[in-house]
């Protein structure tokens, strides 16, 4: 499943702390500048960084992504940290990220509901797993809240 906008995680737990990136409120000046400028360059054309002796070095397509969605997490007041999906998270982590306990998370294991391995007698699941149950568990919490509204909406009690 591609994800196209950043995922903001319940805890930073198990990451390194040269992992995360916050912006200070005195950047906020700099990273409005960043943001238009990226947002500015033309579809087709390769983006470029200036090094140090001011030779220009290509930007990828997918590190220019992610340097648009840093800078978009990061102008909304986001800390951002960038890591694999192919990471494997302790049940703790995987909690923390979904914001349920670990003794829950196990349930979801157990029933197959979301993929894991074992490390010895330990679990552990892929990011890329987590996230995408998390995306899905999101999108059936909103079409059960949209039925609801839409309920309350033909029953008149949003007049």
């Amino acid at each position: 499943m591609p994800f196209t906008e950043y995922t903001v995680l319940m805890s930073t737990r198990g990451l390194a702390e040269s992992e995360i990136v916050e912006s200070s409120a005195s950047e906020s000046r700099q990273l409005a500048s960043l943001a238009q400028a990226l947002a500015s360059v033309p579809a087709g054309t390769e983006p470029l960084l200036l090094g140090p002796d001011e030779a220009p070095i290509p930007l990828t397509k997918s590190l220019f992504e992610v340097l648009k969605i840093a800078v978009s997490a990061l102008m909304a007041g986001h800390a951002v940290a960038i890591s694999p999906l192919e990471r494997m998270l302790t049940t703790t982590e995987a909690g923390d990220i979904l914001g349920v306990s670990r003794q829950y998370l196990t349930r979801l294991l157990d029933s197959g509901t979301i993929p894991h391995a074992f490390t010895g007698r330990h679990r552990r699941i892929k990011l890329a797993d987590l996230l995408a149950y998390q995306h899905e568990r999101n999108a059936r919490r909103a079409a059960i809240l949209d039925a609801m509204t839409a309920d309350a909406a033909a029953a008149g009690e949003y007049d």
